[in-house]
């Protein structure tokens, strides 16, 4: 697999950001300061795909409570963003590729907000020539809307794409946008057994 050839597409968390456990911390800090218990790492997890904001809503059914929580979260994200790291070989992968020619782009389930705090701290940016986050989608992922987009904001043909990402809904949603798919198994949250079944 020469890749060198190809556009190679990524998720964010999970992905290049060792970050989901940091994750977890934000959103149940919000939820207690808005009054709401503590959510399991399952709870809050199916709702991924999504950005924050949303999770919120669908966690509390309140949009008021939600955007309040949403505010906190990303208070939280902005004190504590030195926790965040890309994983182990990122920045080398992306190095490597960059030189040898390949096109990359990002699509995540983030707020762009929240996207761009991380990406100021770990310095990825220049990488990318498109970022596509939740908040510009009218459907989240597993639905190919958010790969389709930027296929066509850097006017490349998704059929030409590899989408890199830690979970089944990003194998998904390269599948269902005509792009192959690679399973990032190497962070702690990523469920092996499920992504393999689903490339099967």
């Amino acid at each position: 697999m020469n890749l060198s050839q190809k556009h190679i597409l990524f998720d964010c968390d999970g992905t290049l950001l060792k970050s989901l456990g940091f994750g977890m911390d934000a959103f149940n800090f919000a939820l207690e300061h808005v009054g709401a218990r503590p959510h399991t790492p399952e709870e809050i997890k199916k709702f991924f795909g999504q950005s924050a904001d949303k999770i919120f809503y669908h966690l509390l059914g309140d949009k008021k409570k939600a955007e309040e929580a949403y505010e906190i979260y990303f208070e939280f994200e902005v004190n504590h963003v030195s926790r965040i790291h890309t994983h182990a070989g990122i920045v080398e992968l992306l190095d490597n590729l960059k030189a040898s020619g390949a096109r990359m782009g990002v699509v995540t389930g983030r707020h762009s907000r929240d996207l761009e705090l991380l990406f100021n701290h770990t310095k990825l940016h220049h990488y990318f020539e498109a970022l596509v986050c939740d908040d510009h989608l009218s459907i989240p992922k597993p639905h190919p809307e958010g790969l389709l987009l930027v296929a066509t904001r850097m006017n490349i043909n998704i059929k030409d794409c590899y989408y890199v990402g830690d979970s089944v809904m990003d194998i998904q949603a390269a599948h269902a946008a005509g792009a192959k798919s690679i399973a990032a198994l190497w962070d702690q949250w990523a469920h092996q057994e499920e992504m393999e079944r689903e490339l099967a």
